[in-house]
């Protein structure tokens, strides 16, 4: 697996300056540091995570009671095997862990709510520049949305930089 920091001092736990100077700008988190050694070592000891060789560690974000996980991953591994992974890395760390494929940006919110489907994504230009997403849902859907609407509408907002919101109707 290919991730952003030394792999010596992820999995010994002490960060080199170069490391150290990326997690104190915030760049990425002490979550990050123990989610990018946990895949790992998942990588080494688990036969059925070979396929994290070819794939390269994006990022995570941090909710309330969710990590979603970004991996740059090949397009034949297997959307179940990512869930599975998901599912290691929950036990391991202790919070529900979701990994997703980085992909474009409709694609990424689509796996975030799955197994609830997206009908549409809609922009809105407002009077003072900014654009806020509009996506929208069947009320039938809404039911099967892995978090609170808020809660969402926070993780796409911290993931995009920008102003999204989850409209049922």
């Amino acid at each position: 697996m290919r991730i952003p920091l030394d792999t010596i001092c992820v999995k010994s736990g002490v960060l080199c300056p170069r490391c150290r100077r990326l997690v104190d700008s915030g760049t990425y988190s002490q979550r990050e540091v123990e989610i990018m050694k946990h895949l790992l070592e998942l990588e080494e000891q688990d036969p059925n995570y070979r396929f994290l060789k070819d794939t390269t560690y994006v990022k995570s974000y941090e909710t309330n009671s969710i990590v979603v996980t970004i991996l740059e991953a090949d397009d034949s591994i297997p959307q179940s095997m990512l869930i599975k992974l998901g599912k290691a890395l929950s036990e391991r760390i202790g919070m529900k862990v979701r990994v997703i494929r980085k992909a474009d940006p409709k694609n990424l919110i689509a796996q975030i709510i799955a197994p609830a489907r997206i009908h549409g994504v809609n922009s809105v230009w407002t009077p003072d520049g900014d654009v806020q997403h509009i996506i929208r849902i069947s009320r039938y859907d809404a039911r099967f949305l892995p978090l609170e609407i808020k809660e969402l509408e926070q993780l796409l907002a911290s993931i995009f930089h920008e102003n999204y919101r989850i409209k049922i109707f």
